[in-house]
């Protein structure tokens, strides 16, 4: 029976791209920084909210699209996994139960637990074996990129859910395992884009996810330390700002990239810096940054409507959901 389907139209959902998932990031970003902006500048708007529902509706429609060409193409799921690239999206795909964690907390904390540890445990069965991949398997150099960034950047982003459910020493676990191993990776990858050929046009963009890991340490830092910002967490955020000008420098060169779903590596990156300066704001009170914050939010409202309507054109002109 799905032997048929392969000849039909639903043919397409066999190359189904792993990458897709990336959007579900960008979108979940999206809510983070609303929910963010909404409390710290007191709009009175409830906006968040609709974002988060739209993005677990997203998620599932992704999931399911997946799950599908799972069924079909079960060969190129697996080839997904073992792929230097693609299989750091996989980690991203359970953070659904880190989503449901915090959306629960202050509903049923219960709830929320069951699905933060649910996130635990998987998020560290696949942190484990992407780290035992790396160790024991030789890695090409020139396969190295910032998407290599992603299994790390979620253990970051444990004590976003986790602080407030009381597990403190389980998020400074996960959240020392992510900075540290984010110093030892930004070195190796830069070592890569400097000393050897430049990322494939198709992996240009995911240049942007350089911005991401020092601004996620910012925010959960801060949550670490009851919400207090200590001259480190400064450090790390004036770094994110620094290299988010770094790669602003080079919008003329991303500008005139064709489109691939890895345009997607701009949203979460930049949802996450909108988020750790709003934050920043609120603990400084320095003007300066709430005028960044606003400023920032628009851009990534900007980015947002760009990646929605590309994904939609190359849907439209059969350029994604093919074969590479």
């Amino acid at each position: 029976m799905l032997e048929k389907f392969k000849t039909k139209k639903w043919c397409r959902l066999s190359f189904f791209n792993i990458a897709f998932f990336a959007s579900v990031m960008g979108f979940w970003g999206l809510a983070l920084a609303t929910h963010k902006l909404e409390a710290v500048y007191k709009t009175g708007t409830h906006f968040a909210h609709y974002f988060l529902y739209f993005t677990l509706a997203y998620f599932v429609l992704v999931s399911l699209a997946y799950l599908w060409k799972a069924l079909i193409n079960f060969d190129d799921v697996k080839a997904d996994f073992k792929h230097s690239v693609k299989s750091n999206f996989f980690p991203g795909v359970w953070k659904i139960f880190l989503i449901f964690a915090i959306w629960f907390l202050s509903i049923n904390k219960d709830l929320a637990s069951i699905f933060w540890i649910t996130w635990v445990v998987i998020q560290s069965i696949f942190t484990i074996i992407i780290f035992r991949r790396w160790m024991l398997h030789e890695q090409d150099i020139k396969a190295m990129n910032p998407l290599w960034f992603l299994p790390i950047v979620w253990n970051m982003l444990a004590p976003v859910a986790w602080v407030p459910l009381w597990f403190v020493e389980l998020s400074w676990f996960f959240f020392s395992v992510g900075l540290i191993m984010w110093a030892v990776m930004f070195t190796i990858i830069m070592n890569r884009i400097i000393f050897h050929n430049p990322l494939p046009q198709k992996l240009m963009p995911t240049l942007f996810i350089l911005i991401a890991p020092p601004a996620v340490a910012l925010i959960s830092l801060t949550i670490l330390n009851n919400w207090e910002i200590t001259d480190f967490a400064k450090m790390l955020f004036y770094f994110a700002m620094f290299m988010f000008v770094i790669i602003i420098s080079k919008i003329n060169v991303l500008s005139k990239l064709k489109f691939f779903m890895s345009w997607w590596a701009y949203s979460f990156p930049m949802a996450v810096t909108t988020t750790a300066t709003i934050l920043f704001y609120s603990k400084t009170q320095i003007e300066f940054f709430y005028y960044l914050g606003i400023l920032f939010y628009w851009i990534l409202w900007f980015i947002m409507f760009v990646l929605i309507y590309q994904t939609y054109l190359g849907f439209r002109k059969k350029e994604l959901c093919i074969e590479e």
